[in-house]
């Protein structure tokens, strides 16, 4: 089962809400907090209020204390939800008048002459009580007067209160939400008429390769769009180096068809003269051979233009094996005339390299130095260390290629002005150069001081790591 992909506008949402939330609770703690402590002190008031009309009435006659008690002290506390009121006067004696048995012990802890306030149980309710010490003259300990009533009401304006506030934040939380959906929307615009352009591109022509508009992408998308406009780039310079590649490959293998196909004709032809058809022969061989040798050069150019590997991917060799298995590849195929030398002046020279993709290298800028130095020609080959680097050069006596061509012989199929006597399709240097670049090998080309001719020079990095067998 394929997993649910991430949502960028969820992801942005919940990024946006998750504080809003927390910041919801902290209010919430801190309102209830504040309406527990209003509600409280209000009608802690009110029983203060209560409490102090009674203590004005106290009095003192024959010895005893009396009180007058006060209609509007018991009228103040009168709520909706009809909570109960109790009170008590009492002195030394014994209490004066009210409930003797409401619970006082909190008393202890009064100071005198200030109201004390807390919470009990009264009859099975729960009652906040409020009371204080009075002295009266003709008394020579102080009366206590306490008032308490239920917390019907109390209880009731708080959860209001509470409800209200949980409201307020429900309300403003779901506009939060709203306007972030909104913003969000909006801010992500820009990532959708993105993705319109490339769909709308994808429909009307998939072969569109321009970049793509970025006036409008913001600055935090900017990275991937950018990297979609560089993935269309090396799209665009691939669809076009394959379409250069495919003309120039297929101008170059329409001379030796052509060859090919005259001299077949020529050979069906029974009245073709036999020094004809000996010719003929000879010319269709040449033909054959220099397209097989074209087809063989195509087949490792596009290996190379794909292949992935690197110096760092390679294996642990010796340069001097490489060379001189190349060399004994091709020296059959060398002509009798031509003087090859090979020098190695150090050994072992170790790389971590493909030595597939080296020997393809090397063995091409043998074939090419052969080719053109010519009948009775000369070519040297020498590989040594210079520093922390392996130095191969190879040198001909062939007529070399002038200055201001040595950049364009990499070039696929192009070949230099005075190399054009000589059969070729302009691909050996180039495959050079893709490998070369493949394997981090430089390449310099100059003219060699001993032979006149042409020298490539290879620059490679030496490895620490011993070749086997060395």
């Amino acid at each position: 089962m394929r997993p649910a992909r991430r949502s960028l506008k969820r992801a942005v949402l919940l990024n946006l809400l998750a504080p809003v939330l927390l910041l919801a609770v902290a209010i919430g703690a801190g309102g209830y907090l504040t309406i527990t402590s209003v509600v409280e002190s209000s009608h802690d008031r009110l029983l203060d209020g209560s409490l102090m009309a009674i203590a004005e009435r106290l009095a003192v006659e024959s010895g005893e204390v009396v009180v007058d008690m006060p209609q509007v002290a018991l009228g103040m506390l009168e709520t909706k939800t009809q909570d109960n009121v109790y009170y008590l006067v009492t002195s030394d004696a014994g209490p004066v008048t009210g409930y003797p048995d409401l619970p006082l012990g909190r008393m202890a802890a009064a100071l005198p002459g200030l109201p004390a306030h807390w919470n009990a149980t009264y009859r099975g309710n729960a009652v906040r009580l409020a009371a204080v010490a009075r002295r009266v003259y003709g008394v020579e300990r102080p009366v206590i007067v306490a008032v308490a009533e239920t917390r019907l009401a109390r209880n009731q304006l708080r959860n209001e209160m509470l409800r209200n506030l949980g409201l307020a934040e429900a309300a403003l939380i779901l506009a939060i939400g709203v306007l972030a959906w909104v913003s969000v929307e909006r801010g992500l615009m820009p990532l959708a008429d993105l993705s319109r352009q490339i769909d709308t591109r994808a429909v009307s022509d998939w072969r569109d390769l321009r970049p793509l508009d970025l006036s409008e992408v913001p600055q935090e998308a900017m990275a991937p769009a950018t990297a979609i406009n560089a993935m269309f780039e090396r799209l665009r310079s691939a669809t076009e180096l394959l379409r250069r590649f495919t003309a120039d490959a297929s101008h170059q293998m329409r001379t030796p068809l052509a060859i090919v196909r005259m001299h077949v004709d020529l050979l069906r032809r029974e009245s073709a003269d036999p020094e004809l058809r000996g010719s003929a022969l000879a010319e269709l061989d040449q033909g054959a051979e220099r397209l097989e040798r074209l087809i063989t050069q195509l087949l490792t150019l596009a290996r190379a233009d794909e292949s992935a590997v690197s110096a760092a991917g390679g294996t642990p060799c010796d340069l001097g094996d490489v060379i001189e298995h190349v060399i004994a590849e091709r020296i059959a195929g060398i002509p009798p005339d031509t003087q090859l030398s090979c020098l190695i002046r150090q050994r072992p020279l170790p790389l971590v390299s493909d030595t597939v993709l080296l020997s393809e290298l090397l063995g091409n800028l043998l074939d090419n130095a052969v080719k053109y130095s010519g009948a009775g020609g000369q070519v040297v080959l020498c590989a040594d260390r210079s520093g922390d680097a392996a130095v191969v050069t190879v040198e001909d006596s062939g007529p070399g290629i002038p200055e201001a061509e040595r950049e364009r012989v990499f070039q696929r199929f192009y070949r230099a002005p005075n190399r054009a006597d000589v059969p070729g399709s302009g691909l050996g240097l180039s495959i050079v150069k893709v490998i070369a670049d493949l394997l981090h090998i430089t390449i310099t080309l100059d003219r060699s001081p001993d032979l006149g001719g042409l020298r490539a020079t290879l620059r490679m990095p030496l490895s620490s790591r011993t070749p086997p067998d060395a």
